[in-house]
């Protein structure tokens, strides 16, 4: 690993600890960082951020291939050393460069040794405030690798000093790092060395033991090319002696030696390389730094709701936008789930769904109804995709949603508005048409006693007038919110059947009622009560929607769902088992914009010229409302032309015990007599 790359990874990893020590939770996600940059390096014995006092905040370990984290208990104050105290006056783009020797823990040398450069460079946050140093121990081995490897395929001998004229490298292991290890081992034992360490650029040194070519490098910003504008350095240079030995000297001529020499002290400074292909490197990270920290500064600063988590839910990462809506500080959010925001108010289904579909790595949108910190609701529509690998699994989630719990309450505001007209108009016209029928009833009686037909006639046409509007306010009563009705269960078979018969004798002789029901259905049980009357509904307007022939089919089966397909009026992914109630016509059909409104109250969309006083565009409103207090969903299908297929999904209650056919017959007729109740 070049020093001068070691230097400039060093910038990059400050610029990510600067971005992150100021953040709530940032030093956890620091911490993740550089691990990640120590396995992928490889070149780092110890990647190390202290703290202006000295004491160690993370330390992160490379050794035989894998990363760890320093336990915070055994986290040490570095403030003794010398490369701390040398980089206390430090400016924020300088990097010092300590010197190069064995790593030391505890004040003692580490053993087995560990050759080390440390490379040292401020940490100063986005405030301008110092929080510190961030220290990489660039492994020696991978420097005196080069000489090793040229030392071995050559008969040359080469050596690396220190500023002091001890050996960093030798031939000979045992002359290395004496100044540490307690024995001389210092080039000055050599007679006329001495010249090597004192000359300031280098040449050729003639000896008895032979020739030694020597070449100074020098560790500055001139020789260590990047984005730093000082190097500051606490060896100013190392040595590069090539060693010709007596009996090759005498072998070859002195240029050819001098050639050699020269040569191999060239190759050996590959500390210092300055290329274009380096520039070209370097200028697509800084593009690729610039691009991500846009993207940061993004997503940061957007008003959605952005989380990050792991395949198995774990918080990551939150932008600012969910610390404002949830009142949840980042750090208490970082290694919980999303189930803290849970609210109790949808279905352990609603939520197995969605798990379902993530597990089959599918994207998904779905509208939650969650939880703040304080207690209070909130709802939030979001899509939660899964992010994958080259290898095409799946390493993060990644939520974006929006805060509509404005939208939510305008519109349970304009039900209540809708419910309480509702209410008002059935009590105040029920008040004024009370007496009307009264007085009417009366006068048809006298007129009956005085034997006046024509007049009894009259009356009995203003009487069947006031019934009408009476069963116009029943209706309107029966949308309201506040009205309840009981549930008990239904077998599905009957209803259905007895709804046939009902309908059939009230339809015109245009429209056509046909069956369509899956077998089993006398079986199968839902929780409603009013069942019948959500059916006579959809039956009346699709008959309504058909001009001249046309056909109204009724059908019931048993479908499953698997949250791929979510409910026409709430959104709720729809999961499990229902029972699918059909009511489809081969009518007019509704347009998109038509469809949008169709569930809303005193929305129609029939000719009002044709159908004045005969429709208050309330049915769908009252089957959404008694669909979902019995727990039920809607979907529905409509195109201008094609016609209409209002699906109603009942969650299965219970199955129904098999009987004799005598019994179901008898329970068949009873259900056609409560139909006809319900239908009236």
């Amino acid at each position: 690993m070049p020093l001068h790359q070691a230097v400039n990874d060093l910038s990059l990893m400050v610029d990510v600890a600067s971005t992150l020590v100021s953040r709530p939770g940032g030093m956890d996600e620091l911490t993740r960082e550089l691990v990640r940059f120590a396995k992928h390096r490889a070149a780092y014995d110890q990647i190390r951020l202290i703290d202006t006092d000295g004491m160690e905040r993370i330390r992160v370990q490379y050794r035989y291939g894998a990363a760890t984290v320093v336990p915070p208990g055994e986290l040490q104050s570095k403030a003794h050393r010398d490369y701390f105290m040398d980089t206390t006056a430090l400016e924020r783009d300088d990097v010092y460069v300590s010197s190069f020797d064995l790593n030391i823990e505890h004040h003692e040398t580490e053993y087995p040794a560990r050759p080390t450069i440390r490379v040292v460079q401020p940490v100063v946050d986005d405030a301008g405030v110092r929080r510190g140093i961030l220290v990489l121990n660039l492994i020696g081995e991978k420097v005196l690798e080069v000489l090793a490897r040229r030392d071995r395929n050559s008969d040359l001998r080469y050596w690396l000093i220190n500023p002091a004229g001890y050996w960093l490298f030798s031939e000979d292991p045992t002359r290395a790092w004496g100044w540490l290890l307690g024995h001389d081992g210092n080039i000055s034992q050599i007679p006329g060395l001495s010249e090597a360490v004192d000359n300031p650029v280098g040449g050729l040194i003639n000896t008895p033991d032979g020739q030694f070519a020597f070449n100074r490098i020098h560790l500055s910003a001139q020789n260590i090319p990047g984005v730093v504008d000082n190097v500051l350095s606490e060896d100013p240079y190392w040595i590069v002696l090539t060693v010709v030995g007596e009996d090759l000297l005498n072998s070859n001529s002195q240029a050819r030696l001098e050639a050699m020499a020269m040569i191999g002290a060239i190759l050996l400074v590959v500390l210092v390389p300055v290329s274009y292909y380096w520039g070209q490197w370097r200028r697509r990270i800084e593009r690729a730094k610039w691009r991500e920290r846009l993207y940061a500064q993004v997503i940061e600063q957007s008003e959605e709701l952005v989380y990050v988590t792991a395949p198995d839910a774990t918080i990551l990462y939150t932008n600012p936008a969910v610390t404002r809506l949830t009142g949840y500080q980042r750090e208490e959010l970082i290694g919980k789930t999303p189930s803290l925001f849970k609210s109790g108010r949808q279905s352990a289904m609603f939520y197995a769904s969605l798990w379902k579909r993530l597990k089959a790595e599918k994207p998904l949108q779905a509208v939650f109804i969650n939880r703040r910190k304080d207690g209070t609701i909130f709802y939030e529509s979001k899509t939660i995709s899964p992010l994958f690998n080259a290898r095409g699994e799946v390493t993060h989630l990644v939520s974006i949603g929006r805060d509509i719990t404005a939208e939510q309450e305008r519109q349970e505001r304009e039900m209540r508005l809708a419910d309480q007209l509702s209410l008002q108009l059935s009590h105040h016209f029920n008040n004024l048409l009370s007496p009307i029928v009264n007085y009417a009833e009366m006068a048809a009686d006298t007129a009956e006693e005085n034997e006046q037909a024509g007049i009894r006639a009259d009356i009995g046409k203003v009487l069947s007038g006031a019934n009408r509007i009476r069963d116009v306010l029943v209706k309107i009563s029966a949308m309201s919110l506040s009205s309840r009705l009981s549930q008990g269960v239904q077998v599905v078979g009957p209803v259905v059947r007895g709804i046939l018969k009902i309908e059939r004798t009230a339809l015109p002789d245009n429209v056509h009622l046909s069956l369509d029901i899956e077998d089993g259905m006398d079986y199968v049980g839902v929780e409603f009560d009013d069942l019948a009357l959500i059916l006579s509904e959809l039956i009346n307007n699709a008959r309504d929607a058909i001009e001249g022939e046309g056909t109204i089919t009724l059908g019931a089966k048993l479908v499953t769902y698997n949250g791929s397909l979510a409910c026409s009026t709430c959104g709720e992914p729809l999961a499990g088992d229902f029972i699918d109630l059909t009511v489809a016509d081969t009518g007019c059909g509704m347009s998109a914009s038509e469809l949008r409104h169709a569930f809303d109250p005193f929305f129609s969309t029939k000719a009002s010229s044709r159908l004045v006083g005969e429709t208050l565009g309330i049915g769908l409103s009252r089957v959404r409302n008694r669909v979902h207090a019995a727990g039920g969903h809607i979907r529905i299908h409509s195109q201008p032309g094609q016609g209409t297929d209002v699906h109603v999904l009942c969650p299965v209650r219970e199955i129904v015990a098999q009987e004799s056919n005598e019994e179901r017959d008898g329970e068949d007729d009873e259900n056609d007599d409560s139909m006809g109740v319900a239908a009236s």
